[in-house]
């Protein structure tokens, strides 16, 4: 599997590719896709969401419409620094 990432930053959104599907996301966009969502359970990588934690490759899945095994959390968690999001590692 090749896996090609190529990131723009316009304004509040970031343009980027994963595994040839070109995606545009903004933070209001993640958020309000995830208002509502019940966090599963996180196993290491958190990003925060409307002060909710979430594992990162949850929301990534859910706002891109990627499936989890097709990108990393590295993936996820460098896309959303990127839009500002609060990420951690859970140490329990």
């Amino acid at each position: 599997m090749i896996i090609l990432l190529i990131t723009l930053q316009v304004g509040d959104r970031i343009s980027f590719v994963v595994n040839g599907k070109s995606l545009t996301l903004s933070r209001q966009e993640v958020e309000r896709r995830m208002a509502g969502i019940a966090p599963e359970v996180i196993r290491s990588h958190v990003v925060v969401v409307g002060r909710v934690r979430y594992p990162v490759k949850q929301v990534f899945e859910r706002v891109t419409g990627l499936d989890r095994l097709d990108f990393t959390s590295a993936t996820a968690r460098r896309h959303f620094a990127k839009l500002g999001f609060e990420l951690a590692r859970d140490q329990s």
